[in-house]
């Protein structure tokens, strides 16, 4: 047993000198006194947060869970602490459907090996069920409609680790595929989609609950034609997943979506593609042509690559530059990407019974110490 002591942010709340007691991995009790000689830790100048979880995250540090190897979960899993990311989900891209099989059958056998490192969750198919026409940067020649042949002999055998799928309801064979994945217990995402608001409108009577990478890659505003990028302000339950980076979305369209739906339905996301760590200047990777320049990545026709960021980095961003509260961005980064795995387990909350997964952040929000089942896996000081 130990304690954590400082000022924590939780449940869309700053709570000051606060004591965590932590006994085997999991949070004990909030507040009170400390039993006995159990040593205390004390936090100073910052904030101890929830671990931040990021259901949309394609690899880091030069990584992709795509790439070939038999350790590449393991070793973004073991990257991922020090951005301040305790859980996430595995992020596939569009691929065709024996590499996406192989992409699952990879991820199965490290979910059930749980080494050392940030937690999957789970895994979040992105494509390749997806428009043609909002492609963004992946392969539209991989691009396929989902069949319920593909449910059956792709999606069904791995129901139990996936926990999102991001398509366009537009292109399916049969909308009630929507309804029989929500049975699965599978989170529907609209993203890279060319659909219209009644078409949006009868996935979500079908059970679609989320817009993936909101604004981009999707049927835009329009006053007469109101795309998918509409939905998100006009049906108040959908989820929105954001990527804070200056770059995939202006400031102000956060801050009116902010203004719009708070905290409780708009999700933090990196979407970062492995690429954080590339310097500026052009490269070949992946069979891609990419731009690296600031804080972006292109393809060299000019489209965005995914994100150059890690989540952290889309908290600052946020916090700093789209008028929203430290202490509801947190919760964007924890508790409701929680809620949009449709998940129970107990994490993305500092409570008694959760799990001890904590980042510590400075004043500046930069990322100090990360701990994962009570544990501390990457320090600021080491």
């Amino acid at each position: 047993m130990y304690y954590l002591k400082g000022d924590i942010i939780t449940n869309g709340n700053i709570i000051p000198n606060q004591l965590i007691e932590i006994t085997e991995g999991m949070i004990t009790r909030i507040g009170g006194v400390r039993q006995g000689n159990a040593p205390i830790k004390e936090v100073k100048n910052g904030y101890i947060c929830p671990g931040f979880i990021d259901i949309h995250i394609h690899g880091v540090d030069g990584m992709d869970f795509m790439d070939e190897g038999e350790d590449v979960f393991k070793n973004i899993a073991n990257h991922l602490p020090k951005y301040g990311v305790t859980s996430y989900l595995a992020t596939s891209r569009t691929a065709s459907l024996s590499d996406i099989n192989d992409f699952l059958h990879s991820a199965k056998q490290h979910a059930s090996s749980r080494l050392q490192g940030s937690r999957m969750i789970g895994v979040h198919l992105e494509g390749p069920w997806i428009s043609p026409q909002y492609n963004g940067a992946q392969s539209k020649i991989l691009i396929s409609q989902l069949t319920w042949e593909e449910v059956k002999t792709i999606i069904e055998p791995y129901q139990t680790i996936i926990s999102k799928i991001t398509l366009a309801p537009e292109e399916l064979e049969d909308q009630s595929i929507i309804r029989h994945l929500v049975t699965l217990g599978i989170q529907v995402s609209a993203g890279h989609t060319n659909a219209n608001m009644d078409q949006i409108e009868t996935a979500i009577e079908h059970g679609l609950s989320q817009l993936t990478h909101t604004f981009n890659a999707m049927s835009p505003v329009h006053h007469r034609n109101p795309g998918t990028a509409a939905a998100a302000f006009y049906f108040d339950t959908l989820i929105c997943e954001l990527i804070t980076d200056g770059v995939h979305v202006d400031s102000r369209m956060i801050d009116l979506l902010y203004k719009l739906k708070s905290k409780e339905n708009i999700s933090l996301i990196s979407d970062c593609t492995g690429y954080n760590l590339l310097t500026n200047g052009e490269f070949s990777l992946r069979g891609k042509e990419l731009v690296r320049k600031e804080n972006e990545v292109r393809l060299k026709n000019g489209r965005l690559a995914g994100s150059a960021i890690t989540l952290n980095e889309g908290v600052k961003h946020a916090t700093d530059h789209c008028g929203i509260s430290l202490e509801d961005a947190v919760y964007m980064a924890t508790q409701v990407p929680m809620k949009a795995c449709g998940s129970n387990r107990k994490l993305g909350q500092i409570k008694a019974g959760y799990f001890a997964d904590f980042v510590i952040l400075d004043q500046g929000l930069e990322v100090i110490e990360t701990i994962i089942d009570g544990k501390v896996l990457y320090s600021r000081s080491l």
